[in-house]
């Protein structure tokens, strides 16, 4: 074969390659959401005048919003990033693909950064409702940390990690000394975790429950029936773009869970309506894990009538609470909770959502990476 015909080979194979992908691409039905990236998808922008000659990406400039779009619908997608996944790790053997490793079937998500400030900055906005809120009403309160699952295999396995020491005392050294600490970090393993996700299983955090319970001085001992669902995709299952098996995520339910009266908080017209604490088609959402409170909401009442105190609860957290909360009803005839990376604090006096009694206990439970970001905390 001449080097002539070699170079129209090339050429034609190149340009078939070229014009293939194009027409695919065109003629391909643009997805709404990424369900392993699990967020939607940049449709086609809006074609006008002002939308092309607009200059930044605020204003509705077409083409910064036109190549996001070619990239979130490129045809294969999930195929090729699977494929950059396992050249990195089995050819290029690195130990992690876009800070996503792998230990012994836990995938994780490093970070080494201790934003010293933020964590300070957390503290400080506790303390601010503490005292604003909470003091001298008679009320026990009290904080606990989660730890993300870095905590239990990064340092230990060669990767990047934070002080974990320093980041506890920095929370401790910048909190009212009236607010009790729970320290949860000994008492739990990477095993209480998901595999593919950053958050604990309820079937695994019963002991974690008691020695919060434990500390409150309250009886959530109860009795329940697991249910299963699968297959559970958690976050790093997406992060990490590999085929990685999918896992069961149980819930715990019983009858004082199924009756009782439950009331959220839209959080875009902040009206209240009647859920559920486990609504099994929210497993169906782009995040599984909604199941549980239906993940991230504002603002909740759980109302339990076959309580045997009068004992109350108001629970500041974060996504790690929408599966222990659940486990915490037994022990009280009303909870309260509250997500202040949804809604600040301002808004809850405005519709006057929370009375303030004597004897309610208050728990502010946060996990460290949410810690770490506080400017997403909404107090003032």
């Amino acid at each position: 074969m001449s080097d002539k015909i070699k170079d129209i080979l090339v050429v034609t194979t190149f340009f078939l390659f070229v014009f293939g992908f194009f027409v695919i691409n065109l003629a391909k039905t643009p997805d709404e959401i990424s369900v392993s990236e699990r967020r939607k998808l940049q449709q086609f922008p809006e074609f006008t005048y002002d939308t092309v000659m607009a200059k930044t990406e605020a204003d509705g400039n077409f083409m910064r919003f036109f190549e996001k779009y070619t990239l979130d619908q490129f045809v294969w997608r999930d195929a090729f990033r699977e494929l950059k996944a396992k050249v990195s790790f089995d050819i290029f053997m690195k130990k992690d693909n876009n800070n996503i490793y792998i230990v012994d079937g836990q995938v994780s998500k490093y970070w080494n950064t201790m934003n010293e400030g933020l964590v300070k900055d957390a503290a400080n906005k506790f303390n601010k409702i503490y005292n604003s809120k909470l003091r001298n009403k008679g009320m026990n309160v009290y904080y606990s940390l989660i730890p993300d699952k870095n905590y239990f295999i990064a340092d230990q396995n060669g990767y990047p990690s934070i002080d974990y020491d320093k980041f506890i005392s920095t929370v401790k050294d910048n909190m009212n000394a009236d607010i009790k600490y729970i320290d949860i970090f000994n008492d739990l393993t990477v095993d209480d975790y998901y595999a593919t996700d950053i958050h604990w299983r309820q079937e695994k955090i019963s002991k974690i429950v008691e020695k919060l319970a434990s500390a409150m001085d309250v009886d959530v001992k109860a009795e329940y029936e697991e249910k299963t669902l699968e297959p559970f995709y958690g976050v790093y299952y997406g992060q990490s773009a590999l085929p990685i098996e999918g896992e069961k995520l149980v819930y715990l339910t019983n009858e004082t869970l199924e009756n009782c009266k439950v009331t959220g908080m839209d959080g875009t017209t902040a009206e209240m309506y009647d859920t559920k604490i486990y609504d099994e088609e929210d497993f169906k959402n782009v995040d599984p894990y909604d199941i549980f409170l239906e993940g991230a909401k504002p603002f909740f009442v759980i109302e339990n009538e076959a309580a045997t105190s009068d004992k109350e609860l108001i629970i500041y957290r974060d996504s790690f609470g929408s599966s222990l909360i659940p486990l915490m009803v037994q022990g009280y005839k009303k909870i309260t909770v509250i997500d202040l990376r949804y809604v600040a604090n301002i808004m809850i006096d405005q519709y006057k959502l929370v009375e303030y009694k004597e004897g309610t206990d208050v728990l502010f439970l946060y996990s460290t990476e949410v810690l770490n970001n506080s400017s997403i905390l909404k107090v003032f």
